[in-house]
């Protein structure tokens, strides 16, 4: 039954001095909910994954609402890497041990289409958002190389990918201007973009389709009701026939049995200086192949985006100087010649990551549906993912097999005390490292 009280998990704010808000398209302030309201469907989540399943229920001729706690874009689809990848978080490997070889082909299938979908509406609805092909994998030793050439082969062999392309010595010189690097995997369509500029574009999409949005309408609590859900916002109540949650790790939300299934993971990002010259020639994305990865890419300013992930439970201390020193001298790790450069710009957000780092999907009922779990791997997959919630709500459980074949898939419960969080998901995401291919 669902009818459960939102718990506050007092995730503390990493907001700092974000490169995207300052360099961000009009930005309009929603108003909250107030009152009482309807609506055919109701969205919690303002991020990608929420205003692309408003999106699609919206031009399904569906009444929706859509409630964000803080502002749209706020969380982890405004404030990433930027990467737009295929594949996933955990690895097409982990799907195939998984759900089988059949249905693998297909989650690899729809990762390309997640990659597709991005890039259409970015056409469709003129979204400017500094979008640029090509991403690199790199492996910082010979033993990782090794095996991130036995991944890159796997996937041209089993699925097709002709067009990875294997880069080292000199080769990868021309694409990367450092020695860490013992090889790399080039990826010629994936690429990356300004998240929060492209999410504020399916914001403006969806309003145009006749969304309504409300910000600063945080859920505190969902009750099931003879026409479907009633949802408690401070001071308003909202009553929806389709429910569909994608809050990610925002804090408030998800629902308690939901957060057991995830751990917040804290992103950190610092922008530097434009350069005096670049650092990766050929403007690609790139990130590496550690258990907790750096990645960087080139704005089109030129500067260089350089991040990387920690471990934190909420409620636990941060300091936002120590941890940009700490992300400067990864930087540098990297790239030593950028010693005299000076940051600009840091930042930090939280993910939400589950226990194996595969999406998690499901279903909540007949009438609610909800989307998490993306690892850090969400940009093109959580958008896709919103399509295919909006048709597993039209066409009730077991009508979208899409849907299904993400739901298929088993997710750990994680313990509910900080102090267990912690140590308990990295052991499990470490695991999930350890049998995968890179």
């Amino acid at each position: 039954m669902l009818a459960e009280r939102f718990a506050s998990r007092a995730l503390p704010s990493l907001d700092g001095h974000c490169y995207y808000t300052e360099t961000a398209h009009e930005r309009p302030l929603l108003q909250p909910l107030q009152g009482s309201a309807t609506a055919d469907a109701c969205v919690v989540g303002g991020g990608i994954a929420g205003l692309s399943a408003a999106l699609a229920l919206a031009r399904s001729g569906v009444q929706v609402t859509l409630l964000e706690a803080r502002r749209i874009a706020d969380g982890a689809s405004g404030r990433n890497g930027g990467q737009a990848l295929p594949d996933f978080a955990c690895g097409i490997e982990a799907l195939e041990r998984r759900l089988g070889d059949d249905a693998a082909l297909r989650a690899w299938e729809l990762s390309q289409q997640a990659l597709r979908l991005l890039r259409q509406r970015i056409d469709e609805y003129g979204i400017d958002c500094d979008w640029r092909l090509g991403a690199l994998s790199l492996a910082p030793t010979a033993r990782q190389a090794r095996r991130l050439r036995r991944a890159m082969q796997h996937r041209r062999t089993r699925y097709g990918a002709q067009r990875l392309q294997w880069l080292d010595g000199p080769e990868l010189g021309a694409y990367v201007h450092s020695d860490r690097y013992a090889g790399g995997m080039l990826d010629p369509d994936a690429g990356h973009l300004h998240p929060l500029n492209y999410t504020l574009g399916l914001a403006r999409a969806a309003r145009a389709a006749g969304v309504r949005m409300h910000e600063h309408s945080a859920v505190h609590a969902i009750r099931r009701t003879d026409k479907g859900h009633a949802l408690d916002i401070a001071g308003a109540r909202l009553d929806c026939r389709l429910l569909l949650l994608a809050a990610g790790a925002v804090p408030g939300a998800p629902l308690p049995r939901l957060r057991k299934r995830v751990l917040p993971v804290a992103t950190f990002m610092l922008a530097t200086e434009p350069l005096p010259e670049p650092v990766l020639p050929q403007a690609h994305a790139a990130c590496d192949t550690q258990f907790i990865p750096d990645y960087f890419r080139a704005t089109p300013d030129g500067r260089l985006l350089f991040g990387g992930g920690a471990l934190l439970a909420p409620g636990m201390p941060w300091n936002g100087g120590r941890l940009r020193e700490r992300l400067r001298r990864a930087m540098l790790r990297v790239f030593p010649q950028l010693g005299d450069i000076r940051v600009t710009h840091h930042w930090g957000g939280w993910i939400d990551a589950s226990a194996n780092r595969a999406p998690d999907l499901g279903h909540l009922g007949p009438s609610a549906v909800y989307l998490q779990g993306f690892s850090g791997h969400g940009l093109a997959l959580a958008g896709l993912a919103g399509e295919l919630a909006a048709q597993a709500l039209l066409g009730g459980p077991g009508r979208c097999a899409d849907f299904e074949l993400f739901a298929r898939l088993r997710h750990a419960s994680l313990p509910t005390q900080g102090l267990l969080r912690i140590p308990v998901g990295a052991a499990g995401s470490l695991w999930g490292r350890l049998l995968h291919t890179l």
